[in-house]
């Protein structure tokens, strides 16, 4: 893919495409407990995160892939690496809650989790960029325009 150049990865997309990521990923969990379609705490919760993860970080490189579709690979791997540098903040300011005994159990499951967003952020870059190129994206000049 000739536009995979770090000079085509601009970090303003990035952390766009990590918040929508994040909110998409909290309203589906928050929906899939509120429905009880998941319990809050328990066998379930892994599932559930998983779900939300997968959802949420396909959108969010979705939505980078249709707005900016140049280096959607490393846009996708860009908002991973995001992650990953916010939850390392957050175990350097607040280390109580996040790393008390993190048992290798734990462990593996976070790392399962930066897989997941790896591999959803990806996908839903190369999507929207797919749609883009095909041409199936609504034409700004044929939307009706506002009054």
């Amino acid at each position: 893919m000739h536009s995979e150049h770090i000079s085509n990865l601009h970090p303003g997309w990035v952390a766009v495409g990590w918040l929508v990521a994040v909110a998409v990923s909290a309203v589906v969990f928050l929906a899939l407990v509120g429905t009880g379609l998941l319990p809050a705490v328990g066998a379930g919760e892994t599932i559930g995160s998983v779900v939300a993860l997968l959802l949420g970080f396909f959108a969010g490189g979705f939505f980078v892939g249709l707005r900016w579709s140049d280096a959607p690979v490393l846009h996708g791997v860009a908002i991973t690496v995001l992650s990953v540098l916010v939850w390392l903040l957050g175990l350097l300011l607040v280390p109580g809650p996040l790393s008390v005994g993190m048992p290798v159990g734990e462990a593996v499951v976070v790392l399962g989790a930066i897989l997941v967003q790896l591999v959803a952020s990806v996908a839903g870059g190369l999507t929207g960029r797919l749609l883009v190129l095909r041409g199936r994206t609504p034409d700004p000049a044929a939307l009706p325009s506002e009054a």
